[in-house]
């Protein structure tokens, strides 16, 4: 039976969608906040919505990357696309601050994945003249993100409401992932490589610390007691 080669162009748009969807989820929030904060409340809590997803977000990076060289980039980028959505949708659907904090953590988990192992599916299905190139496009995602995210974020909010600026990242996530499933084709893999599990959770809980101790300080700053 002859192996299904990887269609390429295909598989291109779908890392620069997936690229860009996590890139700008980072910034899109920004404009949609006064508006969310309006309808959850909480303004004390404000800074962890941003926060919450850059945090987990790195954190998730090393790990994926890790996996991806042990059991595949396929299975990892649609493991990690699949969180993606999932904190996408539940974030469009939470009902208070809390709810929205603990989402968009979970969203950030599924965009660590995104951001090494796209990165990784472009060198391995570019050859080496090309590589540099497709590599330098899928990085500029992230610019053109910054530059468009405010004015998308503002028309969602004004033409729809906040719950879009996340909801809309589902139906992008789902055909992302139908591609990346049909259309990318990898021999599989498996390489033992320990994961520096401990280093990673130690590094989360010092992080999540330094936050809090930051919020907390602003906090006792906005109310007069330092």
């Amino acid at each position: 039976m002859k192996q299904r080669k990887t269609n390429v162009v295909l598989v291109t748009v779908a890392i620069f969608i997936g690229t860009f969807m996590t890139a700008i989820e980072g910034t899109i929030v920004s404009t949609a906040m006064p508006t969310i904060i309006g309808s959850l409340h909480g303004v004390h809590l404000m800074n962890w919505v941003f926060s919450i997803f850059l945090l987990t977000n790195a954190m998730a990076t090393p790990i994926y990357g890790k996996l991806s060289d042990k059991i595949g980039r396929k299975p990892v980028f649609l493991i990690g696309l699949t969180v993606f959505v999932i904190g996408s949708l539940l974030s469009g659907l939470s009902q208070s601050m809390i709810m929205l904090i603990v989402f968009r953590a979970i969203q950030g988990i599924g965009a660590g994945a995104i951001m090494p192992v796209t990165f990784t599916i472009i060198a391995d299905i570019y050859p080496f003249e090309k590589r540099a190139k497709m590599l330098g496009f899928n990085g500029s995602m992230w610019g053109i993100a910054s530059v468009i995210a405010p004015l998308l974020g503002g028309f969602i909010v004004d033409q729809l409401s906040w719950h879009w600026i996340f909801f809309i990242n589902v139906p992008l996530g789902l055909l992302t992932f139908g591609i990346v499933w049909f259309f990318l084709q990898e021999d599989r893999r498996q390489v033992r490589q320990p994961l520096d599990v401990r280093g990673t959770a130690w590094l989360l809980i010092a992080l999540l610390a330094l936050m809090y101790g930051f919020q907390a300080w602003q906090n006792l700053t906005r109310f007069g007691k330092l």
